[in-house]
């Protein structure tokens, strides 16, 4: 695993792309594409002139014989064959049209491989959420942790002024006991945030194969929620595409497999008999020639080949316009959760400053002695509160438009 520099900066987008680079599936596509590569190679040899060589030896229980009684006194000894015969032949064939077969198998290799690929790349398009979801989660922990510490200092700086206090008779120990354990729980607090920000960044760093750590600067991406754009450009879609694009190639393959195919051959052998059936003696022979079979049988079934096919090919669309209905559905409820989410930012800026202001109030009334430490650390825990609220919310809003623009699988940045 890679170690980054301490203080070194990355962004959502650097990892989903080391993500995507270290998931163990990405060789895959390499793979893929040298296999489709080798039988297309192999489709393009069946124009190549074939060899073939066979040989046999065989003995009969009888042979064709000619036994003619003439009417001369003459008798004529006609040849016969032999029994036993053997013979071994090299063929030379090279085909001369299959019906565009061949072309029609290597547009359904190709097919089939961009069929693969789409489907390896809607697995890796779910990489992108795991990513995001750890990502906003560090985000959402760093700026909390952030806001702990301020407390802490904040409540440092209290418990400087109520000892202030204790010595000028103001304040007694038990207010002294209350600052102490709110340092404690703040401290608590600090401990379980920088837990579970240790352990997020070990699954980040585990994912896209690099040592991160607390140090490393994690960039907000500029999302803006305005003019949200309701295109899809998912890789679903693609997938959908290559599906059906593959059933209309193999519905050529049916078309060309009931067409006859040509091929020349030359045939040389040597044999007993050879091409002369009453000559005992072994000898060589030669044959040339055209070719043509036809497999008449294969109208048998490509009717139903051809109706299995677009039966197939319905069941992709339809299930395409399920995909569209459904992600159009999160799309509304996104875009309702990206509006909820702004309007609760703007009430987080009042009900902060608001929160401040009574702060203020509490501790003037504190140094006043009109207000005891225990109420004026409840107004001041309340501020906390308050803008561990607004931090969550603005996480969550950016978390929200990075997620209609996933469902969309457009840019980040707007």
């Amino acid at each position: 695993m890679l170690s980054m520099g301490l203080f070194s900066q990355i962004t959502i987008e650097y990892c989903q792309q080391k993500a995507r680079a270290h998931y163990p599936k990405f060789s895959n596509i390499g793979i893929l594409e040298k296999t489709a590569e080798y039988s297309i190679s192999n489709a393009n040899k069946s124009y190549l002139p074939q060899l073939n060589l066979s040989a046999k030896a065989t003995y009969q229980s009888d042979v064709t014989a000619i036994d003619l009684k003439t009417p001369l006194p003459i008798e004529v000894d006609f040849p016969r064959m032999s029994k036993d015969q053997y013979q071994a032949v090299l063929e030379l064939s090279q085909l001369i049209w299959d019906g565009g077969y061949t072309n029609n198998k290597k547009e359904e290799t190709k097919a089939e491989l961009e069929s693969q690929k789409a489907g390896l790349e809607v697995e890796l398009y779910t990489l992108r959420d795991r990513i995001a979801n750890i990502y906003f989660g560090i985000l959402s922990i760093k700026e909390q942790k952030a806001q702990a510490y301020l407390m802490e200092k904040e409540l440092e700086r209290n418990l400087k002024q109520v000892e202030a206090y204790v010595e000028g008779g103001l304040a007694n120990e038990s207010d002294l006991d209350f600052v102490r354990v709110e340092q404690l729980n703040i401290k608590q607090r600090i401990v379980e945030i920088e837990l579970l920000e240790k352990s997020y960044i070990k699954v980040l760093s585990i994912m896209i194969g690099e040592e991160l750590s607390n140090e490393t600067k994690f960039e907000e991406s500029k999302l803006s929620q305005k003019n949200l754009s309701s295109q899809i450009q998912r890789p679903e879609l693609r997938a959908f595409e290559s599906q059906i694009n593959l059933l209309d190639t193999k519905k050529k393959i049916i078309n060309t497999q009931s067409m006859p195919q040509f091929a020349a051959f030359a045939q040389g052998g040597y044999g007993k008999p050879a091409l002369n059936m009453f000559n005992e003696n072994p000898d060589f022979f030669a044959i040339i020639g055209l070719r043509m079979s036809w497999n008449i049988s294969s109208f048998y079934t490509k009717s139903n080949k051809r109706h299995t096919l677009e039966s197939n090919k319905q069941l992709i669309e339809s299930n395409k316009e399920a995909f569209l209905f459904n992600t159009n559905l999160q799309l509304e409820s996104q875009k309702t959760e990206v509006e909820r989410l702004e309007k609760l930012l703007q009430s987080d800026k009042d009900i902060i400053q608001i929160r401040e202001r009574i702060k203020q109030a509490a501790e003037y009334k504190l140094e006043n002695g009109t207000m005891s430490v225990g109420d004026y650390l409840k107004e001041v825990n309340l501020s906390d509160i308050a803008k561990q609220n607004s931090i969550v919310h603005r996480i969550q809003l950016l978390m929200s438009i990075y997620k209609h623009n996933n469902l969309t699988n457009q840019s980040y940045e707007k």
